[in-house]
């Protein structure tokens, strides 16, 4: 009877829902009222097993007064139209709807444990008898702390500081200009375009590091302007990349770079999709003048580096090493994904074209990586084919005892990434990776990876063996 009567009061309160989402308002007020009421109650129904997610998304975008507006890109932006303020995720709305103000921050905690054939003679150090590595370690991998709003309804802006490796480092200082929808124009500290991983949030990767190929090739932060095109299924970006960043050399010009990324989903229908892209980057490196009067630029110093799947143990496996004397690089990158239910699956790969100056050889280097996943708690990558990325992930009921087990991904990984060429002996490694992550609920998450690496440098020298690695992360 209790079982009965519980699906009976479900089914009521469903009604209800569905009334309110389709009931019309004549004032913006009582438009907040239902917005606010009916996702309370699309939330219950979904937690106690009522509706499914497609139903609760669905239902969702009828009860909000502006389908599908997310003006922060934060996954849970349900409608733009009335003073509001929250607790968790804070943020504060004005009356009108016009200007928007939310904190934001996160706070990753690793550790690792190192099980090596030889930790004292690892391919982190080219010389015989160097390398040596720890056998364990923990480390604070990344806490951020920021800001971000939205002005006149016309302006999105980000200020966001992340403090690792005893610095503090700008990782997004940004002002955009969204009015000539579905053009987007961004200016400031911002991402270099590029990638599936890259241009989606390291709060969304499935793994502890990003596949070792893409983090030795991808390119970094810094000031730059971006023209943004969103459809409903493809998304175009190009930017125009400076070196400049927060500490500055009087005597060295920086370089820039112009970059590009095309993203198409061909087919998207519920928890299904396919995604495909492209990009492509031309960087002019920067230089001092020289004062010798042999050649007329001294060209900085190029670092393409990854380390062992964790950055709790600090093995620079790939790229210990800098380029010397690098001209330009020129970036080809692929990618594409698809999902089904479930499961998904992901690859992407990179070729970067050096040239060099002092007349030496130019070089090649490349990699690429494959992964797959599935939700044993039956939740689905939330893909967003308007940005080409993946959002935030719900669990179907969040961790508590007695009422759910929150989301359970299972995820393995294959990588390749060849660093040498010519005279450069960046080092060449195979990676696998297999993750079991553990979501409590939106902000928070448990991670743990088993990494077996075979890595190598041209003068013969070995690396094989074994890591494990956990991460405690959690966002706000």
């Amino acid at each position: 009877m209790k079982s009965i009567s519980t699906i009976f009061i479900s089914c009521l309160i469903l009604l209800f829902a569905s009334t309110t989402l389709q009931a019309k308002t004549k004032t913006a007020e009582s438009d907040t009222s239902s917005v606010t009421i009916s996702k309370e109650l699309l939330d219950i129904l979904l937690q106690n097993g009522v509706i499914t997610r497609d139903q609760y998304n669905n239902l969702l975008e009828r009860s909000t007064t502006r389908p599908g507006f997310d003006l922060l890109d934060d996954d849970d932006d349900f409608g733009y139209t009335s003073t509001d303020t929250r607790v968790r995720r804070f943020r504060v709305r004005s009356e009108d709807g016009r200007e928007l103000f939310r904190l934001r921050g996160r706070v990753y905690m690793d550790g690792a444990a190192l099980y090596l054939d030889d930790n004292k003679n690892t391919v982190d150090d080219s010389r015989p008898g160097r390398g040596n590595l720890a056998n364990y370690g923990t480390i604070l991998r990344s806490a951020r702390i920021g800001a971000e709003g939205v002005m006149y309804e016309d302006y999105l802006w980000r200020m966001e500081a992340d403090f690792r490796d005893e610095e503090v480092r700008i990782r997004g200082a940004f002002l955009e200009y969204i009015r000539l929808n579905p053009f987007r124009i961004m200016v400031g500290n911002i991402k270099e375009p590029m990638g599936l991983e890259w241009m989606s949030s390291r709060n969304r990767a499935t793994f502890l590091e990003r596949g070792p190929s893409l983090d030795a090739y991808k390119p970094g932060w810094g000031l730059g302007m971006r023209l943004e095109y969103r459809g409903s299924q493809y998304n175009f970006m190009g930017a125009l990349m400076s070196g400049g960043s927060l500490a500055r050399e009087r005597a060295v010009t920086s370089g820039y770079a112009f970059a590009g990324r095309a993203t198409v989903a061909p087919y998207v229908s519920g928890s299904t999709y396919t995604h495909l892209g492209i990009n492509s980057s031309y960087r002019v490196n920067s230089y001092a003048e020289r004062i010798d009067g042999a050649f007329d630029r001294q060209y900085q110093d190029v670092r393409l580096r990854t380390r062992l799947g964790t950055r709790a143990i600090d093995g620079r496996f790939i790229g210990a090493d800098d380029i010397e004397d690098v001209v330009d690089i020129t970036r080809y990158h692929a990618e594409a994904a698809f999902g089904v239910g479930s499961f998904s699956v992901q690859a992407e790969w990179t070729q970067l074209d050096v040239r060099r100056d002092f007349f030496r050889n130019d070089i090649a280097l490349g990699g690429y990586y494959v992964q797959a996943s599935y939700f044993l708690t039956g939740e689905s990558r939330n893909y967003r084919p308007q940005r080409g990325n993946f959002g935030a992930l719900l669990p179907n009921r969040n961790f508590r005892p007695g009422f759910g087990p929150g989301a359970i991904e299972l995820a393995v990984r294959y990588s390749l990434v060849d660093s040498i060429d010519d005279d450069y002996d960046g080092g060449k490694m195979e990676h696998y990776t297999v993750g079991l992550n553990w979501y409590l609920n939106r902000e928070t998450r448990l991670m743990l990876n088993y990494i077996y690496l075979d890595a190598e440098r041209m003068n013969g020298k070995r690396s094989k063996g074994s890591v494990f690695a956990l991460r405690i992360m959690f966002e706000f």
